[in-house]
């Protein structure tokens, strides 16, 4: 049907590889390429929280039942003010009906175990070819539009004459995981904290994933501090409750930015996808998941459009940039509101932070709205 367009994937992550899995589904030639190897690719010490709007696009691809053996669920969510002292749990209770049968609030997985389905897939696939850079410009293929997906702060955008508007938070991010005892079963947690949010996801019953959100100089102190003093330090934050046993992974470091990248000085027949597109504050794990739907709207404009043409690739960057920019500028604006209310020294903000979770306690349809904007996103229902 559409054998005979070549469409180049820049950058094989996880966005990557579910955009050529996807494309590859209307009989486009992908051609998925990266600098790293497919073992470096795989080989990474992430984690990633995945909300019902993404399972619904995985579902909607046939790779949710692929993916579910090496998911953790988890069916509560403490959020707290660690300035304040006050606390809410959301559960699945407060989530909309039509997916509250799942009595899940979201799921958790880690990023090795996600590309090796993705990459099974995709071994299985004819018209994908995962090629380094190297073999590729070593080809004579004409490429009928190219997806860049290089993540965050690619150079490949600063080279390509893309627009980055980018706000820094002066804030960078510790991840690892931990071995704990004491903890409640299936419970997520964002406490928040002057410096910055504090996440902890379940990877199992007695493993969590730590996202530590603060300045860039603590963070780098801690970073280079013993492990010992790092889980010390750690345990004066987490609930009493929480016992921590051992820091048991590496730990990483990476920076937080709000950045929108646009095309307005690129003419070409690209588009940006994922991380390359937009990134956001950590705070609600909302990252990956807006990734994802990137993908789905590119795969929606294909699917709608089944005899593609010339013409059609020459006005695909505008109805794609169009159709996603709605949920990405809410989402950057909930984030955004989200680390300047309560991740600061202003003593004004005060009043309304305890205001908030006295709402959020008190009635039902806030802590609704609330939980349903982060696990399903504006766009769940147009996801068929």
């Amino acid at each position: 049907m559409n054998k005979y367009f070549n469409f180049k994937i820049v950058g094989s992550g996880p966005t990557g590889l579910l955009l050529a899995i996807t494309l590859s589904k209307l009989n486009f030639n992908i051609y998925l390429t990266d600098l790293l190897s497919r073992e470096k690719l795989i080989n990474k010490d992430k984690t990633y929280a995945i909300t019902h709007s993404t399972r619904k696009i995985l579902s909607k691809f046939n790779l949710w039942d692929k993916l579910n053996s090496y998911l953790y669920k988890f069916d509560s969510l403490s959020i707290s003010d660690s300035e304040t002292l006050d606390f809410t749990i959301l559960t699945t209770s407060d989530l909309d009906k039509d997916i509250s049968s799942l009595d899940t609030i979201g799921w958790v997985v880690k990023h090795s175990d996600l590309m090796n389905v993705f990459f099974y897939e995709i071994d299985k696939i004819d018209n994908i070819f995962f090629k380094s850079t190297l073999d590729l410009s070593n080809e004579n293929i004409s490429y009928d539009y190219k997806f860049i997906s290089t993540g965050a702060n690619s150079n490949y955008m600063k080279n390509h004459n893309y627009f980055d508007l980018k706000k820094s938070y002066n804030q960078s991010c510790l991840t690892f995981e931990v071995l704990v005892r004491g903890n409640v079963h299936k419970r997520a947690y964002e406490i928040f904290r002057k410096e910055g949010p504090l996440a902890l996801l379940p990877l199992d019953a007695n493993r969590y994933q730590i996202i530590w959100t603060g300045s860039t100089s603590k963070s780098i102190d801690r970073l280079n501090s013993s492990k010992t003093f790092l889980l010390d330090n750690l345990s004066t934050i987490v609930p009493d409750y929480f016992k921590l046993d051992q820091i048991d992974s590496d730990i990483n470091i990476f920076p937080v930015s709000l950045s929108l990248c646009l095309p307005i000085f690129n003419f070409s027949k690209e588009v940006s996808v994922g991380d390359s597109f937009h990134t956001f504050h950590p705070v609600g794990g909302q990252g990956l998941n807006t990734c994802w739907r990137d993908v789905n709207v590119i795969y929606d404009i294909f699917a709608r459009d089944i005899s593609t043409t010339k013409k059609a690739l020459n006005i695909f960057k505008y109805k794609y940039y169009f159709k996603r920019s709605f949920d990405i500028v809410s989402t950057i604006v909930v984030t955004d509101i989200l680390i300047k209310l309560f991740a600061n020294n202003n003593l004004l903000l005060i009043p309304l932070r305890k205001i908030s979770f006295l709402l959020l306690n008190k009635f039902l349809f806030i802590r609704r709205i609330i939980l349903n904007h982060m696990t399903k996103s504006l766009i769940f229902s147009s996801i068929k």
